[in-house]
């Protein structure tokens, strides 16, 4: 791995033995180096690879315009949040984390603070995510002494679900906030019941709407037995009724054309989910 840019001693541009270009990061990582000098692999604390031409050079543009001090923040909550929330996200959310956070403390320069329209949807829907931004937010009012508001954990949060999905782009990531919200209210509604936000059940209800959302946005299905969906529609009277209108207000709202094997599978996922509540 060899050096092509040092952007100061802790963030340098390397080449690896496959010519992919990385952004390493690590105290004292770029100390002394030079373009064409071999890195001290021991001294990287985080990579990020880009593989398209389009990345870099969005990359690229942002080392230009925005303190090198704001990458290495983002760089840090992005290794925090890989640790807490045990899963990695892809490279991209160091571009647009560094330009959220770059703006965000620019603004409160400034007496700027804006509030995310979402945020209660957001600490429903991704409620691990949201809990380890607030985590976030008090790292960056440590490391920066700035007054860093409470509302900055949503916008965070939607940072992570958009790179741990890894939907093209922001506005994918709040379009399918709003109908998971939206699903969930329609869900609430027919069967009278207040779901606890926090339990087992109810986070994988929400693992299951995304992943079925997903699946309308890129035009994909499941294959499932649809002969079964007769039986279970007599079955779960109930369940059926609710996915049913969950397919209308996603036809009718956004003129997507929801399977019988989406519907057969959103009732079975809905009856689990009732059984338990039913139970308590």
């Amino acid at each position: 791995m060899r050096v092509k840019k040092v952007f100061n001693n802790n963030v340098v541009l390397v080449v690896n033995d496959l010519k992919e270009e990385l952004i390493v990061m690590g105290k004292g990582v770029g100390y002394q180096k030079f373009p064409r000098d071999l890195i001290d692999t021991n001294k990287i604390e985080k990579r990020f690879i880009f593989n398209n031409e389009e990345s870099l050079n969005e990359l690229n543009t942002l080392l230009s315009r925005i303190p090198l001090k704001d990458v290495e923040l983002a760089s840090e909550i992005i290794k925090m949040g890989e640790d807490s929330l045990g899963y990695k996200v892809s490279d991209t959310i160091l571009i647009t984390l560094s330009d959220h956070i770059s703006y965000m403390l620019k603004r409160i320069d400034d007496g700027l603070v804006f509030k995310n329209p979402l945020q209660w949807e957001i600490k429903q829907i991704y409620p691990e995510e949201y809990k380890f931004s607030k985590r976030a937010v008090e790292y960056l009012r440590e490391k920066t002494n700035k007054n860093i508001p409470d509302s900055e954990a949503a916008f965070i949060t939607l940072h992570f679900a958009n790179a741990h999905l890894e939907i093209d782009n922001m506005e994918e990531t709040v379009l399918l906030t709003k109908i998971i919200d939206s699903v969930l209210d329609i869900v609430k509604y027919n069967y009278g019941i207040d779901m606890n936000e926090y339990s087992f059940d109810y986070t994988r209800f929400i693992s299951h709407l995304r992943c079925f959302i997903q699946r309308q946005l890129k035009n994909e299905s499941v294959n499932v037995d649809t002969s079964l969906l007769e039986i279970v529609k007599l079955k779960y009277p109930e369940d059926y009724k609710c996915a049913k209108k969950i397919k209308v207000f996603l036809e009718v709202t956004y003129k997507w054309n929801v399977s019988e094997n989406e519907l057969l599978y959103l009732t079975l996922h809905l009856n689990r989910l009732s059984s338990i509540n039913n139970k308590k």
